[in-house]
């Protein structure tokens, strides 16, 4: 797995990321001054001048990442820093954040979307997961709300993931991926679908982060030939608390 390092800055709508070989993935607008829900978004492979030749598979196009809304501050994207190369070809990935804003709070989550790249086939997408997010709830109206908070006045949430090679390779020499998240919530296991103002008033030792074992978990995913796309070996949980803005 390759360490990616920006090389030019986001400027006209155009991200870059490359190697140390000077194997870059390219994330563009597929037409210039695109805006709204119709907008695509071209993702490539570029080798630039002084890499290896043979770095990049053969014939191949940009993938097109149809409906992402790139115009205003709600939603922006940017290359995975990573880069998983095997003999089949090289999988890149592009990383899509959403926020939203609350009256007294926010929420961001952002979606890693990974492309392969393999000879002669067209670009596809094979997996789509979390890869981070986050929201401040606000939870305090009042002076008697902040009494029964004990100061603490919104509800915060974290999600972090990882993605990893395991070092085997599954159906057609694509590699199984190992994925790791980690959830937390403060004060305590707090949720944003109950009110938290009817919950019992908080105590100075319920005002703690705590880790959510539901949404703290591993999977391995393994590539399916006939979707055409990474499977979990078990089903993920649900843990749109964390991953939806």
């Amino acid at each position: 797995m390759d360490t990616l390092a920006v090389v030019s800055p986001s400027d006209n709508g155009v991200a870059r990321a490359c190697a140390s070989d000077q194997l870059c993935v390219d994330i563009a607008p597929s037409q210039p001054g695109c805006e709204g829900q119709a907008c695509t978004i071209d993702v490539g492979l570029l080798q630039l001048p002084g890499g290896p030749r043979d770095a990049v598979p053969a014939a191949q196009t940009a993938y097109r990442m149809a409906g992402v809304p790139i115009a205003g501050d709600s939603v922006s994207m940017a290359p995975w820093p990573q880069l998983i190369r095997f003999e089949g070809g090289v999988l890149a990935g592009v990383l899509v954040q959403e926020r939203s804003m609350y009256s007294g709070g926010g929420a961001s989550a952002t979606t890693l979307h990974l492309i392969a790249f393999v000879p002669g086939q067209p670009p596809f997408e094979v997996l789509g997961v979390p890869h981070s997010g986050s929201a401040t709830i606000r939870a305090c109206f009042s002076e008697r709300h902040m009494k029964q908070r004990a100061g603490a006045c919104h509800d915060e949430y974290s999600f972090d993931a990882s993605l990893a090679l395991t070092g085997e390779s599954a159906a057609g020499g694509m590699p199984v991926l190992r994925y790791r998240s980690k959830a937390t919530s403060f004060p305590g296991p707090v949720s944003r679908s109950k009110d938290s103002l009817a919950a019992r008033p908080l105590r100075q030792r319920d005002l703690v982060t705590v880790t959510d074992p539901q949404c703290s978990y591993q999977r391995l995913y393994r590539f399916a030939p006939q979707a055409r796309a990474y499977v979990p070996e078990t089903p993920v949980p649900d843990c749109s608390n964390y991953t939806v803005p």
